[in-house]
């Protein structure tokens, strides 16, 4: 999977998907969604959910979506969307799994700066430190948005 090959568009038309599904939460605006790589298909979303399970970050109820609906394969034509940067957990599941790509808007600086606790640990860094599969990363599609999305998100 090469994410310089996708159009820019599409990556730009998977992201608000992504940020249609972080909607469902407007305090943890964590929304993400896997497309095939060549059709741009959706295949899966997720949003967080992290207030019933501590793991069930947009990104983990994604994959477990994907794993309902299409089986545990198929992984490297797939990529995941994501509002945020994967932290630690996610982008090691999305490693593990063998993912093609994954493209994400808001940094986890960004993040922070909203009032997100995080990790500081960057989605490349978890890729780097993989001595197997080492997904594709793009980073800051539709950075702006994603960004205030999490600045004014609701205070709980």
């Amino acid at each position: 999977m090469i994410l310089s090959d996708i159009p820019l568009k599409h990556h730009e038309l998977a992201m608000r998907e992504a940020i249609n599904v972080a909607a469902a939460n407007p305090a943890y605006p964590f929304g993400a969604v896997i497309t095939h790589g060549r059709t741009g298909q959706l295949m899966a979303s997720g949003v967080n959910a992290s207030g019933s399970n501590p793991t069930f970050h947009g990104e983990m109820v994604c994959i477990n979506n994907y794993v309902q609906q299409h089986g545990n394969s198929g992984w490297g034509d797939l990529v995941l969307y994501t509002t945020g940067e994967p932290c630690p957990m996610c982008m090691s599941a999305l490693t593990w799994a063998g993912m093609g790509g994954v493209v994400y808007a808001s940094s986890i600086a960004s993040i922070t700066r909203a009032g997100i606790r995080q990790i500081n640990l960057s989605a490349q860094s978890v890729i780097d430190a993989a001595p197997f599969h080492k997904p594709e990363l793009v980073g800051g599609v539709l950075e702006s948005e994603c960004d205030a999305l999490f600045m004014h998100r609701k205070r709980v």
